[in-house]
């Protein structure tokens, strides 16, 4: 019984020394610059792409925090914010998920002078992606799937993103 024991726990013992690895996060850029477009434009603004910075925050390199700028070239310039997880970052391949908001700032001069105020602040809608990315530890990478876009009405607009990780 004793050399049973023995030899199971040996057996386990020798099999997580030969088949367990060190996990470098470390290697894993932690900025990204990147531009979205978008396939279906929002109601809550006319442009068609963002420019966008990302962080990643942890240890293991899986959150992100985005902040991007998405200006239509006429009256309205929106920010969305996100905090996006992403599966196994050591890997190439990823489903990235996360939630949001979109901040949106509009200039607009009434023609018939109702109203003084001349600029808007509002959150116009709740930001929920879904995408598969393609990442190495550092350089290009390119991200494409939809964005769930709460608000009124609800829309759900495909995107393709592309930037680089440093």
């Amino acid at each position: 019984m004793k050399a049973t024991v023995l030899l199971a726990f040996s057996l386990i013992l020798l099999n997580t020394l030969l088949f367990s690895q060190e996990k470098n996060y470390s290697v894993l850029k932690r900025n990204g610059l990147y531009a979205e477009v978008y396939l279906i434009r929002h109601d809550f603004s006319s442009g068609w792409a963002s420019l966008n910075y990302e962080r990643s925050l942890g240890e293991k390199r899986r959150l992100h925090f985005r902040v991007g700028v998405y200006p239509d070239f006429k009256s309205t310039v929106s920010f969305p914010l996100t905090i996006s997880w992403i599966t196994t970052p050591l890997c190439q391949h990823h489903v990235e998920f996360g939630i949001g908001a979109v901040y949106r700032v509009e200039h607009y001069i009434d023609p018939y002078g109702y109203t003084e105020r001349e600029w808007f602040h509002d959150m116009p809608a709740v930001m929920i992606p879904l995408m598969y990315r393609y990442q190495k530890a550092a350089g290009f990478y390119a991200r494409a799937g939809v964005n769930l876009f709460v608000s009124w009405p609800t829309i759900l607009s495909p995107s393709v993103s592309a930037g680089c990780r440093f």
